[in-house]
């Protein structure tokens, strides 16, 4: 089965499009900043508004300014589970973490041959 190059660019592109983008957490305290103050000029101007003139979406903005409002930061500080949690899903997203155990079972399985 052949695979065109067209069909490689539009399978690339399309994981492209769908992974998250990463903010700074400066730039999401500019972010809900400049929000407050557009809101305060014009009471009538939407999150949504704001967030298509950041290019964020604006749930996310949404988030932002909800999260600067309770607690002052944008971004959650991460807990020691969650860093471990975190560690763990990057263990197991690297290449060959797993081919130790594959070549044992192969030698394994070639040896009941």
């Amino acid at each position: 089965m052949s695979v065109s190059a067209g069909e490689i660019e539009k399978a690339e592109s399309r994981a492209k499009a769908k992974a998250p983008r990463q903010y700074t957490e400066e730039y999401r305290l500019e972010a809900a900043g400049h929000c407050r103050k557009a809101r305060e000029a014009d009471p009538k101007k939407s999150i949504r508004e704001c967030a298509s003139e950041l290019g964020t979406s604006d749930k996310t903005l949404n988030d932002w300014i909800l999260k600067q409002a309770k607690t002052g930061r944008v971004t959650q500080e991460r807990t020691g589970e969650q860093k471990e949690l975190d560690e763990a899903r990057k263990r197991i997203r690297e290449p060959g973490s797993g081919s130790g155990f594959l070549k044992e079972a192969a030698a394994f399985f070639a040896r009941s041959l």
